[in-house]
């Protein structure tokens, strides 16, 4: 694709005399006629009821997409003590199989959903794949043996791969980066509000017996027929952009664009830049990000898809086990929630992503070392609920690309890789737990204990890397303003924010500084 010849307004390059940069400049059309060059004051109260006003339309409909994207693709372990491995031949790795295979849709969907994302409307083209996706899930009940549920389980991938993507360009578009870490925990802890609520559900359809429908059949119809009403609201009620949102009059859409400028990400453009789309793939940061996803996802993937059956093994009944979602729900809710509060109050997201790995390494070492018998498996039940900390890993992922990635295309890139390395991760998790290795799993967790290693030095390695270029850019920024006035008085407070929307990338926009 021919990279757009951009028109600009020289006199809003400013702290930087970089001519290729003045003429990377390229200000969306439809964010210019609400945007003005320089930065507009939002008092405190208007800024609170904008944000809820916000909420009532964008919140709601990421709580409730994710929510059935978290349910959808949990069907599998639901269903794994529902006898499906029975009733559809399954033997083997043909189960772990069909946990990787819907990555492996993931995988193949990632890239080209993240070109589209940044090209077409998003909450259309997100309810699209909403409504696509259930409706694959309602044909999931017709499939009876392996061959049918591995291409369910692929086309589930396939159109599941958009949801965080859009969410995280939806995040950055609507919300300030102080809000972002609380709002992205809030979607992705709907991970933990489907096992309560989806344990609840498989435990009614685990009551259905003695009919030519399976209880995992009926549930596969309930919740595919659920997601695909819900993908016909989020149609209708959720708003592409702050620009084309008519249910905003046009002051509400001026402070809601003003609002974002200081997080100097952006809100769209429409055209693809090759040169950022470089930038990305040669920036060691993003791969840093990728490889947080890899080394994050390969243990959070297999405790997911291996749940149920991790629990069941320590001596509890199926039923009991579809009831102990619901604790394990509340857990995994909590401890989002309160890794998100934490970075929001101490402005450190990497030093609590690495206490958050602790619980984690402790939990599973307990579940390695002792084995269990009728008295300690309420003990390992709470060592298991431990592990549940390093789900919360995933959402300061995502809040650290979302505030520290900027440029559309470069956006879109990144997003495509860590999607990738997320996918990838995901799809061989499975493989980690192996069937010759149950019910104990010994071989898996000590897989597990080297991925937390790895996954505590990348982000060691992150934050060097990002501590080091706010160092650069404050410095550079020092030596403009000393030309004109004198260096000590300039600092991140005073930037003017006149590149915000610009599509400029976060290495290029000399106002950007990244969050640590």
């Amino acid at each position: 694709m021919a990279e757009h010849d951009v028109q600009h307004d020289a006199s809003i390059i400013i702290h930087t005399k970089d001519s290729s940069v003045a003429n990377h400049v390229d200000r969306d059309d439809e964010v210019a006629a609400y945007a003005g060059g320089d930065a507009a004051h939002i008092d405190e109260e208007t800024n609170k009821q904008l944000f809820w006003t916000i909420n009532k339309r964008i919140l709601a409909c990421m709580l409730g997409t994710y929510f059935c994207q978290s349910l959808d693709k949990g069907t599998l372990g639901f269903a794994s003590v529902m006898n499906i491995k029975q009733d559809a031949n399954l033997q083997g790795q043909d189960y772990s199989w069909l946990g990787t295979i819907l990555y492996m849709g993931v995988l193949v969907g990632e890239y080209p959903t993240n070109l589209l994302l940044q090209r077409f409307p998003v909450a259309k083209y997100l309810s699209i794949n909403v409504f696509l996706w259930g409706a694959v899930i309602c044909c999931s009940a017709a499939s009876h043996n392996f061959g049918s549920l591995m291409a369910v389980r692929f086309l589930l991938g396939v159109f599941e791969s958009c949801v965080q993507p859009a969410f995280i360009i939806m995040t950055s578009m609507w919300y300030t980066k102080n809000e972002q870490s609380i709002l992205t925990s809030l979607w992705y802890c709907m991970t933990g509000v489907q096992l309560m609520v989806g344990g609840l559900i498989a435990y009614g359809a685990s009551h259905y017996q003695g009919h030519s429908l399976k209880s995992w059949q009926l549930l596969f119809l309930v919740l595919g027929c659920a997601t695909c009403a819900w993908a016909v609201f989020i149609g209708w009620w959720l708003p592409d952009s702050p620009m084309k949102a008519k249910c905003f009059n046009e002051d509400q859409k001026r402070m809601m664009i003003e609002r974002v400028r200081a997080n100097e990400t952006g809100i769209q453009n429409k055209t693809y830049k090759r040169y950022q789309m470089l930038e990305a793939i040669k920036d060691p940061v993003i791969w840093c990000y990728v490889m947080l996803q890899v080394t994050s996802t390969l243990v959070i993937g297999g405790l997911g898809v291996f749940s149920n059956l991790v629990i069941a093994s320590f001596g509890f009944t199926y039923l009991q086990t579809q009831l102990l979602n619901i604790a394990q729900g509340a857990v995994t809710i909590i401890v989002m929630i309160g890794g998100a509060w934490l970075v929001t109050w101490t402005k450190q997201t990497a030093l609590v992503m690495h206490v958050w790995t602790l619980p984690a390494i402790v939990g599973t070492a307990v579940i390695y070392a002792i084995p269990p018998n009728p008295g300690n498996k309420v003990g390992l039940l709470i060592a298991f609920y431990c592990t549940q900390f390093y789900l919360a890993e995933g959402n300061m992922i995502f809040s650290l690309i979302s505030r520290n990635v900027a440029g559309q295309t470069k956006k879109s890139t990144t997003l495509a890789m860590t999607f990738i390395g997320w996918a990838a991760g995901n799809m061989a998790a499975p493989q980690i737990f192996q069937d010759s290795d149950a019910p104990r799993y010994q071989k898996g967790f000590t897989a597990h204990f080297c991925l937390y290693v790895l996954f505590n030095m990348f982000l060691i390695l992150l934050r060097i890397l990002l501590a080091k270029q706010n160092a650069v850019k404050r410095r550079n920024a020092s030596a403009a303003v000393a030309s004109d006035h004198d260096a000590n008085t300039y600092n991140d407070e005073k930037i003017s924010h006149s590149h915000a929307f610009d599509d400029l990338t976060d290495k290029e926009n000399p106002d950007f500084r990244y969050e640590l």
